[in-house]
């Protein structure tokens, strides 16, 4: 619903020229609302000269974008290309530009707000992701350094100061451009603050140099993902020569722990870990997917006093100790979201899942059971478990063989309760398969399915959520994955990358089977 003022707005804005020729005339407490008019409407130029003279301290994209009085439509997940390239060109100009109608007392732009969709409602189609946004920042910091360098320059611009917050995304594409840029921090008036920080495809000694200059008291959310070869040792050495007083989430890329690698000196690597995230005070979210920690995940977790909400385990090969440590643990009772897939629940800890389960009842609104080998015998333990979780909003059960009825039985259940649920991920049922398939499934057969019986399967399941009148609750089978902005910004590097790292492995292997031939060659000469 749009008021009268966001109407007039939007006729403003849309008047051409003679909007901007107009703009000294307004006065400086609407230009928020003419803001947000220019985003919906994709109106470039006058975004650009909004962002020129803007007269606020502040240009926050959330209290912009977001709901407003005004306008209900919350657009921060519309990053739409044309209007942020206009809005950051108009930042490099509001400190190159002389002193307009208003004195210029912008001192923090916040574009933390900005989240990358699959489907954008612009109607120019082009993103500017997360990936492109740091880029292009980068390059506004640079060229209005060179710019200052001209005689013309506006006195003011060597007097200006703005914090410009973003989530950054760096790899080995755009490195060069923004350690440039970091190391021109103090003299550049747009000084960066990288708030989220993700990084692929950098080598180790550049992952370390860069969030230096990041300015790590700053970050809140470190990723390293994929082809950042991060490994226990490494960690250690991060954590104890970087702070992050303000680090509240951390990823790190898959196999980065991995106690098969441990030597006899590294009994104690996973215990210095833990200490040293126990003094990121503000850590809740700790995504450690892939990682190999069978035994060992006491050492890693019990160190910290804050109790974790968000934790990933996918895929780390816990065994039952590891899971009556966390079902007893302090982080048990405040976990939000709780990733576990990739093991055999029923069949390692059934009663510690179920206990963990029982104590997070309050709190937990997101479970991954992914490829957990859950099938129909498991649905009176499954449910029974599930029952303590009424606060849930995500279930996620792709991978798992169960059949069409066990899947209506779950969905009879989740439909008589779970009030909060609204999205659910369910795995093609087993009778959609040949007979002879095996889990977990093989990328060669996943697609192999009877999809004719499948959407007779799905039909079914969504008329029990309609006729228990929980018909908006979403349910997908996203079986090549959920989207992932950042992969498909930058899935051509990361291709490229993976297909170096493979050439590296197999140019290793050959090497190493070249010696051994040699070896034996040469035993059997001396023979």
């Amino acid at each position: 619903m749009k008021s009268l003022r966001f109407f007039a707005a939007e006729i403003f804005t849309q008047s051409g020229s003679s909007a901007v020729e107009n703009l000294n005339c307004v006065p400086f407490n609407l230009y928020p609302l003419l803001f947000k008019a220019c985003y919906l409407h994709e109106q470039a130029d006058m975004l650009r000269t909004l962002v020129q003279t803007w007269p606020l301290p502040e240009l926050n994209l959330q209290k912009l974008l977001g709901k407003t009085v005004d306008y209900q439509m919350d657009l921060t997940s519309s990053t739409c290309r044309l209007s942020l390239e206009a809005i950051l060109l108009g930042l490099k100009e509001y400190v190159l530009s002389p002193q307009s109608t208003y004195a210029k007392n912008l001192h923090v732009v916040d574009l933390t707000a900005l989240k990358d969709v699959e489907h954008q409602t612009c109607r120019c189609q082009s993103t500017l992701g997360r990936w492109a946004r740091t880029q292009l920042l980068t390059q506004m910091c640079y060229e209005t350094m060179v710019a200052m360098q001209a005689s013309d320059v506006s006195k003011l611009a060597f007097e200006t100061s703005i914090d410009v917050c973003l989530n950054g995304f760096v790899t080995g594409r755009n490195y060069e451009q923004v350690a440039q840029a970091l190391l021109l921090l103090r003299y550049c008036p747009l000084k960066l603050r990288f708030v989220g920080f993700r990084a692929d495809s950098l080598a180790l000694k550049q992952l370390f140099y860069v969030l230096r200059l990041a300015k790590p008291e700053s970050i809140a959310k470190l990723e390293m993902v994929h082809n950042v070869p991060l490994e226990a040792t490494h960690l250690e050495v991060l954590l104890s020569r970087l702070e992050f007083p303000k680090l509240q989430s951390l990823t790190l890329p898959a196999a980065a722990l991995d106690v098969r690698r441990l030597g006899s000196d590294d009994d104690d690597l996973l215990a210095t870990i833990g200490n040293l995230l126990a003094q990121l005070t503000a850590l809740t979210e700790l995504y450690l997917g892939f990682s190999t920690l069978t035994g060992h995940l006491r050492r890693l977790l019990n160190p910290l006093n804050t109790p974790l909400q968000c934790l990933e385990l996918a895929n780390c090969c816990l065994n039952r100790v590891d899971m009556t440590y966390l079902s007893n643990s302090l982080h048990s009772e405040s976990l939000v979201r709780l990733d576990i897939s990739g093991h055999n629940i029923f069949s390692c800890f059934s009663n510690a899942f179920h206990k963990l389960l029982s104590r997070c009842t309050a709190s937990l609104a997101s479970l991954a059971v992914e490829e957990c080998d859950i099938e129909d015998e498991h649905m009176d333990a499954f449910i029974n478990a599930l029952s303590c979780c009424q606060a849930l909003e995500e279930l996620k059960l792709l991978g798992n063989p169960m059949t069409s009825a066990a899947l209506r039985r779950l969905f009879s259940t989740l439909s008589a309760g779970f009030p909060k649920l609204r999205y659910i991920e369910i795995p093609v049922p087993r009778e959609c398969y040949s007979e002879d398939v095996t889990y977990p499934l093989d990328d060669s057969v996943l697609l192999q399915y009877n999809r004719e019986l499948f959407q007779e399967v799905r039909g079914q399941l969504m008329g029990i959520l309609t006729g228990a009148g929980r018909g908006s609750v979403e349910v997908c089978t996203p079986l090549m994955g959920a989207f992932d902005p950042d992969i498909n910004e930058t899935s051509n590097e990361l291709g490229v990358s993976m297909l170096k790292s493979f050439n590296s492995v197999i140019g290793n292997f050959v090497d190493t089977i070249t010696d051994i031939n040699s070896r034996r060659s040469q035993t059997q000469k001396d023979n």
